[in-house]
């Protein structure tokens, strides 16, 4: 199995606009792994009043606000039904692959969101393949004037008219002050949005951290979608793991704060991966490789996006959901050849622990 694992930040540009902002992916020539296993990711950053025009790519994924505040629309191809939503730090939606998005910032500060998900091979194999309804980029562009002026009901006049106005616009734009942006709807946000900030964790170890998670059980669309995700929220000198996926599904993970190790072990005990990682970074767990997280002296925060809607994990640490919890002493005994009175000494210390563990 050739699998070459790093952590990297984003390295090619989609689109700068000076003063409004900037998409920006992790490219499968210099991430080879995502191509290989499918997955994507993806950075918008806009600054107020910044919109991000109207698009839909090929693939589906789980936005994550790390910042600031946001008013996104949504149109599934399935309803044609405009779902408007107001989302900011913390909060957790799913694009479904084909379904129109556009984000515009609607605070006061920087706008960054990440976009972690599957990846369509059918094109570029490990980046998102974007279109674009509108803009210069847009595929409107790519068809004749009659076309247009026929599928749209103008006269030829009408449909240079409106070629010439949307094809001298960016991808992204700044909104002018009066502008009105349509208002987000309450049941769109109950229907779509998690904020995994804020969610009652699913491990919590005191003075090391919290895991949160949000699944097919809290948002219906990610069962569709087949993604799931989580937060990690690691204290200073505090250890994640080890864990693996235990459902067949990859993890693609962003750190969104703070700075620790990541420690990756494939076949036969090999190493994998053993490095540095950083704010803006992103790393790659293959399904079934166990892996652990460790925290730097300022702690370290980060969010992973799994290709299973469910959140099921192989534990190797401590804790009432530990493999080595689970299994017979004298199972313990024999495969960890230890003594009798070491496997219920050892045994004893695993179920105090926990899947997070302090300094």
């Amino acid at each position: 199995m050739d699998i070459i694992l790093s952590s990297k930040k984003a390295d090619k540009t989609i689109v700068e606009v000076e003063g409004v902002g900037g998409y920006y992916t992790w490219s499968s020539s210099q991430f080879p792994v995502l191509s290989q296993k499918k997955v994507a990711a993806g950075l918008i950053l806009l600054q107020p009043r910044g919109f991000a025009l109207p698009h839909y790519t090929d693939s589906s994924k789980i936005a994550y606000v790390c910042e600031g505040e946001c008013i996104a629309g949504l149109i599934s191809p399935e309803d044609s039904k405009e779902e408007v939503v107001k989302i900011q730090k913390g909060d957790t939606i799913p694009v479904t692959l084909g379904t129109v998005s556009w984000w515009y910032n609607a605070g006061d500060s920087k706008l960054a969101i990440i976009l972690l998900g599957e990846s369509s091979d059918e094109y570029t194999p490990g980046e998102y393949c974007f279109f674009f309804l509108t803009g210069a980029a847009g595929i409107l562009n790519g068809f004749p004037n009659e076309i247009i002026a026929k599928s749209f009901h103008m006269t030829e006049t009408e449909s240079e008219k409106f070629m010439k106005d949307q094809s001298s616009l960016n991808i992204l734009i700044k909104v002018n002050e009066g502008i009105p942006i349509p208002s987000p709807s309450h049941d769109a946000k109950c229907k779509l949005v998690f904020n995994l900030d804020g969610a009652k964790p699913c491990v919590e170890a005191k003075n090391g951290g919290v895991l949160s998670s949000v699944s097919g059980k809290n948002i219906a669309l990610l069962g569709d979608a087949g993604l799931s995700a989580n937060r990690v929220v690691l204290e200073c000198g505090a250890v994640l793991g080890p864990i693996f996926t235990a459902d067949s599904s990859v993890q693609l993970s962003y750190i969104t704060k703070g700075s620790g190790r990541v420690v990756i072990v494939g076949l036969f005990g090999k190493v994998v991966l053993d490095t540095k990682v950083e704010e803006g970074e992103l790393f790659f767990v293959p399904k079934f490789f166990p892996f652990v997280v460790e925290a730097d002296e300022g702690g370290m925060e980060f969010f992973s996006v799994k290709t299973s809607s469910k959140q099921v994990y192989g534990e190797l640490s401590g804790g009432k959901k530990s493999i080595w919890e689970a299994a017979s002493p004298s199972i313990v005994e024999a495969f960890l050849n230890m003594t009798p009175d070491f496997t219920k000494s050892f045994k004893s210390k695993i179920a105090k622990g926990s899947l997070i563990t302090p300094p």
